[in-house]
């Protein structure tokens, strides 16, 4: 995205439908079906999230990464924040936001954008903020046990809240069945849990 004055930088995931998942290079050698932002780049210190969607589901999703390290990852909801909710694009205002809203590239799902320090030294990377807009503009939202039509909730904010937390997409044949997997659909709810990549990658994210 760019870079701040206090020389922080800003990354943005795109979570599109459904895609044409890339074969292998051939190599004898299993894929490893995870991947970090960067390497070290990783909270340091639990911080507290905005949002103005009411689901139960979130702090699932939530728990479902903080469940697998003993780092405390993601802070619990600041319930008392009553301001506007904006992505922020330029420079990080010290909040993590969460909201629907539209987005304008076509087939995009979510947007997370994530603030850090990515480069140097990996005892001195880090990750400062994250911000989340699901399109509900393009996409109709809820629970595809009940509502297969939809796109399932906790299903892509699980996906989403991987990027929060350090981890990159993957777009792998040998993959699709990881939470960090880059393409979702419609009715879909596989990566409302993670996969065994999933789990090896941030315990070695946190570790």
């Amino acid at each position: 995205m760019g870079k701040a004055a206090n020389g922080a930088e800003g990354y943005a995931f795109l979570r599109y439908t459904d895609g044409f998942a890339r074969p292998g290079g051939g190599s004898a050698k299993a894929p490893k079906c995870y991947a970090f932002m960067a390497k070290g780049a990783r909270w340091k210190n639990t911080e507290s999230y905005v949002t103005d969607i009411e689901n139960p589901a979130t702090e699932t999703s939530l728990e479902t990464w903080d469940s697998e390290v003993s780092f405390e990852i993601f802070g619990s909801r600041d319930s008392t924040y009553l301001g506007i909710l904006e992505a922020d694009v330029v420079s990080p205002d010290d909040k993590n936001e969460l909201y629907y809203g539209a987005i304008e590239e076509p087939r995009v799902i979510g947007v997370t954008i994530v603030w850090g320090y990515f480069y140097g030294p990996t005892f001195s990377r880090e990750l400062i903020e994250w911000d989340m807009i699901l399109d509900n503009v393009d996409f109709a939202w809820g629970d595809a046990d009940q509502e297969p039509t939809r796109m399932d909730y906790q299903n892509i904010l699980t996906h989403e809240l991987g990027h929060s937390a350090g981890m990159a997409d993957l777009y792998t044949s040998s993959c699709t069945e990881e939470t960090m997997y880059g393409y979702a659909t419609e009715g879909e709810t596989k990566k409302r849990t993670l996969n065994s990549g999933d789990i090896t990658g941030i315990k070695e994210l946190y570790r």
